[in-house]
C-alpha cells in the first residue's frame, strides 16, 4: 500500500507549525503570477483534477525538454503551478510566527517569490522525457475541506517515486498546501531552512537567497 495512515500524514503536515486550517484567515495578496480562467476551470472541481492538471503540465515540460529550453518549460508549468498551490497559506505556514511580523508588502513579495521559485524548480528538474508517467493511486478525505491524494511517478525502468499531496478547498478550488516526495514533507524542509535564514540573516536575505536560486535555475538549465 502506497500511503501511510492519512491521519498521520495530516499530523506530519502541521506538526511544529500553525495548524493548516488556522491559516484560512491569511490575507496575504496573491502572487504576481495569476492563473488564467482556463486554469481555474481545470482546477475547480476535484482534488484529483488539480493533481492531474499539475502532472500533465510536468509531462508536457519534460516532453519539451531542451527543445523548449528552461524558459519554454517555465511558461508551461508556471500558470498551472500558480493555480494549483495555495501560496499565501504555504507562505504563512513556512514562516510560522515570523509571518505576522512582516508588512503587507513583504508578505506579498514573499508569496510571489515562493510561487516563482516553485515554478522555476519544476521547470529546471522536469526537463527531459523518457517514458515516465504519473498515476493517482488513491485519495482520502482527511477532514472536512482537506483531502489527501496519493500518487506515483514511475520511470521507464519501473522505479516508482511517491508524490503525496495535501489539498484544501478555497473558493471552490482545491489547492495544494503540502507535498510529500518519497515521504519527505516539502513544507517541513522549507520551514526549517527559511526560518533559520530569517532568524540569522533577516527577511531580505531570505528573499535574495530564493531569487539567486531562481536565477541559478534559469542560467544552468537548458
Amino acid at each position: 500500500m502506497l500511503k501511510k495512515s492519512a491521519t498521520m500524514l495530516l499530523v506530519c503536515a502541521i506538526m511544529g507549525t500553525t495548524p493548516v486550517l488556522s491559516a484560512a484567515g491569511v490575507t496575504a495578496p496573491a502572487a504576481s503570477m495569476s492563473a488564467t480562467p482556463a486554469d481555474k476551470t481545470i482546477l475547480a472541481n476535484t482534488p484529483e483534477a488539480t493533481i492531474n492538471a499539475l502532472d500533465a503540465a510536468l509531462i508536457k515540460s519534460m516532453q519539451g525538454g531542451s527543445r523548449l529550453g528552461y524558459r519554454g518549460r517555465y511558461r508551461i508549468v508556471a500558470p498551472v503551478v500558480q493555480a494549483a498551490f495555495d501560496y499565501p497559506r504555504i507562505a504563512s505556514l513556512t514562516l510560522g510566527a515570523y509571518w505576522n511580523k512582516l508588512s503587507p508588502e513583504q508578505q506579498k513579495e514573499f508569496v510571489g517569490v515562493l510561487a516563482d521559485y516553485t515554478a522555476a524548480t519544476y521547470a529546471a528538474r522536469f526537463n527531459s522525457f523518457n517514458g515516465e508517467h504519473f498515476a493517482i493511486v488513491s485519495s482520502e478525505t482527511l477532514q472536512s475541506g482537506t483531502e489527501g491524494i496519493f500518487s506515483t511517478f514511475t520511470q521507464r525502468n519501473g522505479k516508482a517515486h511517491r508524490f503525496d499531496y495535501i489539498l484544501q478547498k478555497q473558493g471552490g478550488q482545491w489547492r495544494i498546501v503540502n507535498v510529500f516526495a518519497d515521504g519527505v514533507s516539502d513544507l517541513a524542509l522549507k520551514r526549517a531552512e527559511y526560518t533559520e535564514t530569517v532568524q540569522k540573516k533577516g527577511f531580505a536575505a531570505l528573499v535574495a537567497h530564493l531569487k539567486a536560486q531562481i536565477a541559478g535555475y534559469a542560467k544552468g538549465s537548458q
